[in-house]
């Protein structure tokens, strides 16, 4: 088993927020961040995901980002970034966070 650290995803899948506009280099960052994540984690593994998860205000559109987690390898244990403001309750958090994943 290895455990993996990564942050300031920033995702914003609802469109309300994209991080492309920050550049080209931003172009399809989710997948390869994607692709590099499926290369070198196993379903042995943990990935602790370090905050600023989401661009969203609320949960609910949250949930749309929280999915981009689904099918990654690993279990996965989320932070509270300084950016995340729909975090507001640990057990609402905990109920719409993908398989295999813990909030802390």
């Amino acid at each position: 088993m290895k455990v993996y650290a990564i942050s300031d995803f920033h995702l914003c899948n609802s469109g309300e927020k994209p991080m492309e506009i920050f550049g080209g280099d931003w172009a399809d960052y989710q997948e390869k961040i994607r692709q590099d994540w499926q290369n070198k984690v196993s379903d042995e593994d943990v990935v602790v995901i370090c905050g600023d998860i989401s661009w969203a205000m609320k949960l609910e559109t949250a949930k749309i980002d929280l999915n981009y987690f689904e099918d990654l390898k690993g279990y996965k244990i989320f932070i509270r970034g300084n950016h995340d403001y729909w975090w507001q309750s640990i057990s609402a958090v905990r109920n719409n966070l993908p398989k295999n994943s813990f909030g802390v």
